[in-house]
This record gives structure tokens, C-alpha cells and sequence, in this order.
């Protein structure tokens, strides 16, 4: 007769201590050939709860659906502990004990499947006591309390059972079963299932983790997808009013200081006298660098690429050549944009390469400035760099002036990438930003 009552991970009783001093003096005179046995009863013990783990391991790796995996599992415990059957019971928010899909060597039409033992944390039955305790009485290969309550819920002709609490950290999922072994089970059977339960709540535990991981990334999806909308939405009105401003500025001031400039020639040609053609001369040239003045500024307020007529290679490089003519800044252009770029993605990188040349243009004193761009990382970076009289970043973020640079910041990060503006006083600055193509 085997008995075994005490919980495992609990501190024993001074009663305990004397149950387990004699059970010592006992193997102390075992005799060698009872010696060899216990021997060989452990290392069985430790090989079946070695191959639990590892078919816990095992079905993990496969990413079965959870009901497979613990058919699959019950199954195996099964083999390992000499039961006929195997059940994960788990504990519903309810307070009732419920078992997981798919039990082992349970027919389809068995009562295990409907049935609901009702548990309390505080309470002092067999359930709780395995539950929340787990604590187990076995005697002559059974525990007789766990056996009547199978029978009072409806499941006959069963042999014995056993079962183990199944937890997770300190939660506790609810209880692991095994039932009807030919031989009876033993205090190493307990031992094994409770290595089982174990392991299975740590795979509980991951696949939890797992499912609250993918609620978290379809939430913060849901969040860039409504920024990018919102980013859409305001971009689009002031693209639009930039648009209507820029349909004037070409339609109706830039024609109208053409047809100027023609009536000026004119005069300028019918006109004999030199005093009144050299105040014409200079009038005219007025009138030209009020033009070319308006043309940059539609350059500017153009808001996307395509809006000049021309790709956005060239739109940057007529940029660049407007501010070489007018300030002198020699330009260093190097764009390798993939193939197909959305229009959005487009209208972006122009708006920010065209408030960083103006921030340059404002403010750098450069004499050269470089313009990079490629594909990275299923995007493209590109990067605006000057040798000018450099700034205080942090200083400069918030500041009549500068807001530009806050502007490529949330741009780009709007489109879910990202802005770095470097720079030091004396040692010029550099602005690289990264937005994904799809």
C-alpha cells in the first residue's frame, strides 16, 4: 500500500519531518535488490517526465490549435503515467471546472464533456483541495475522494484516477486527471503530471501573451492607419489651399506681369527718348525680379511634385538649381528612388526636401549642400546635408523660424516612419527622413 498526502511545494509539518525521518531509516535498510528497484522506479520516473517536456516542446513548435495540442498532449501523459484516459480540467471565470478540449479516451458521447464541478477558492472538497492546494491522498493506487466525485457527476466504471493542480506562476488554470491504470497509480505518476501541468501553463501562459501581443499590434495598426488617415485629411485641405493659391499666382499675377513686361517693350521700343528708356530699362528690370520672386514662391507653395508638370527627381533638381542661382550654394544631387513611388509617398519627400532647402536658403550661410536619396528597408530615406554655420536642435525645434523642422518631423511620422535632424553649432546639419513605400 502506497499513501501519499503531502502537497508538493509545501513546507512540511513536524509531523511530516517524523513521516519522512523514518521513511529514511526504512531505505537505509533496504536491502541491495530493493535499493536497485527504488533506483530503477526513479530514473523511470525522471525519463517519463523528461519525454512530457519534450512532447510539450514539441507540439509548441508545431503551433498546433490549442485543442490538438492538448489531445495530443493527454495522449502522450497517457502512455507516460499507464491511464486510459486523460483530461485538462480547466477553471472557468465562473468558478466551475470544465474540461479542455480534447480529452484522451473520452468517447464523443461522454458526460465529461457537458459536465461543470463547481469550485470555490476557499472551499475544502477534493476539487478545491487539487486546485488551489494541491494536495492529493492516494492510497492503493487511487484517491477515493476524487473517485466518488467522478461517480456523483455522472462518469461510471472507473477504475481509480488521479490528478494534479495545473498552474501558471501563481494562477492557477485549474486541475490535470488521469485515469483507469491496470496497475494503479503511484506518488511517481503524481509526480510526472504535475511536470506536465507545469510545462502546459507555461504554454498557457505564451499563448496568452501571444493573443494580448496581436490584440496590441491590430490596436496600434488601427491607431497608424487613423493617424495616416487624419495625416491624409489635413494634408489634402492644405494641399488644396496651397493648390487654389498657386492656380492664381500662375493664372492670373504671373500673367499679368507678362502682359506687363510686353506692354513695357513696347513703349520701350516707340519711345525716342534716352532718358525715359533708361527708367524704362530699370522699371522692366523690376518687373522681372517680381516674376522670378513669384515663380520660386509657386515652386514652393506647389503641393506635390506632379503639380510642376515635371518627375520628382527633376521638381528637386530645378529646386536646388533656384537656390544655387539665387544664393550661391552649390548643390551635390544624388536620388536613386525605386520605381513607382506612390503619390503620397511623393508629395512627402518633396515637402520635406523643399522645407529643409529653405531652411538652408534662411538660415545656413552654406556654401554647399548635399541631396541623397535610395531605397531602405522596404522605404525610402533621403538626406538633406549642409556645411553651413550649423544650430542648438533642441533650441531651434520650437521657434519662429524653425517650425519647419517640427513639420518633416510629423510628416514623416505621420506616414509612419521617421525624422533626425543633426546639428552643432559651427559644423552644419543634416536632416534624413525614412517613409515606407507600401
Amino acid at each position: 500500500m502506497e499513501v501519499a498526502t503531502l502537497p508538493a511545494g509545501r513546507r512540511p509539518t513536524g509531523e511530516s519531518k517524523l513521516r519522512e525521518a523514518g521513511r529514511l531509516r526504512e531505505a537505509g535498510r533496504l536491502r541491495p535488490q530493493q535499493r536497485v528497484r527504488a533506483v530503477h522506479r526513479l530514473e523511470k520516473a525522471q525519463t517519463a517526465a523528461s519525454i512530457a517536456l519534450s512532447a510539450v516542446s514539441s507540439y509548441l513548435e508545431a503551433e498546433m490549435e490549442l485543442p490538438a495540442f492538448f489531445g495530443h498532449l493527454a495522449e502522450t501523459v497517457a502512455g507516460l503515467v499507464g491511464a486510459r484516459r486523460v483530461a485538462f480540467w480547466r477553471l472557468s471565470p465562473h468558478g466551475a471546472l470544465a474540461v479542455q478540449r480534447e480529452p484522451f479516451g473520452f468517447p464523443a458521447q461522454s458526460p465529461v464533456r457537458s459536465l461543470r464541478i463547481p469550485v470555490t477558492r476557499d472551499g475544502e472538497a477534493v476539487a478545491e483541495r487539487i486546485v488551489f492546494h494541491d494536495e492529493l491522498e492516494l492510497r492503493n493506487g487511487t484517491c477515493a475522494e476524487l473517485d466518488e466525485l467522478w461517480r456523483e457527476n455522472g462518469l461510471r466504471g472507473m477504475r481509480n484516477s488521479i490528478a494534479v493542480s495545473w498552474p501558471a506562476g501563481d494562477r492557477r488554470i485549474g486541475a490535470l486527471a488521469a485515469y483507469d491504470s491496470r496497475r494503479g497509480f503511484t506518488t511517481d505518476d503524481a509526480w510526472v503530471l504535475r511536470v506536465a501541468a507545469m510545462a502546459t501553463g507555461l504554454v498557457w501562459q505564451y499563448r496568452e501573451a501571444e493573443e494580448e501581443l496581436d490584440v496590441a499590434v491590430e490596436r496600434l495598426e488601427e491607431a497608424m492607419a487613423a493617424r495616416r488617415q487624419l495625416l491624409a485629411n489635413v494634408a489634402s485641405g492644405g494641399d488644396e489651399a496651397r493648390r487654389r493659391f498657386a492656380s492664381a499666382l500662375h493664372d492670373d499675377s504671373l500673367q499679368l506681369l507678362t502682359a506687363a513686361e510686353l506692354q513695357l517693350q513696347r513703349i520701350r521700343n516707340g519711345s525716342s527718348d534716352s532718358r525715359n528708356n533708361a527708367q524704362l530699362d530699370q522699371l522692366a528690370a523690376t518687373i522681372k525680379k517680381v516674376e522670378d520672386s513669384l515663380r520660386r514662391l509657386l515652386i514652393t507653395v506647389s503641393p506635390e511634385a506632379l503639380d510642376l508638370g515635371v518627375g520628382l527627381k527633376e521638381a528637386i533638381g530645378d529646386r536646388l538649381e533656384t537656390l544655387r542661382v539665387h544664393s550661391g550654394i552649390e548643390p551635390d544631387l544624388d536620388l536613386q528612388f525605386p520605381d513607382d513611388l506612390p503619390n503620397e509617398v511623393e508629395s512627402i519627400v518633396f515637402k520635406n526636401v523643399a522645407e529643409a532647402l529653405a531652411n538652408v536658403e534662411k538660415h545656413s550661410h552654406a556654401t554647399r549642400i548635399r541631396v541623397a536619396a535610395s531605397a531602405r528597408d522596404g522605404g525610402v530615406v533621403v538626406e538633406v546635408a549642409d556645411d553651413g554655420t550649423g544650430f542648438v536642435v533642441d533650441e531651434c525645434m520650437h521657434v519662429p523660424g524653425h517650425l519647419g523642422l517640427l513639420a518633416m518631423k510629423e510628416r514623416a511620422q505621420l506616414m509612419g516612419g521617421w525624422c533626425r535632424i543633426a546639428s552643432e553649432p559651427g559644423q552644419g546639419a543634416k536632416v534624413e527622413f525614412w517613409v515606407p513605400t507600401a
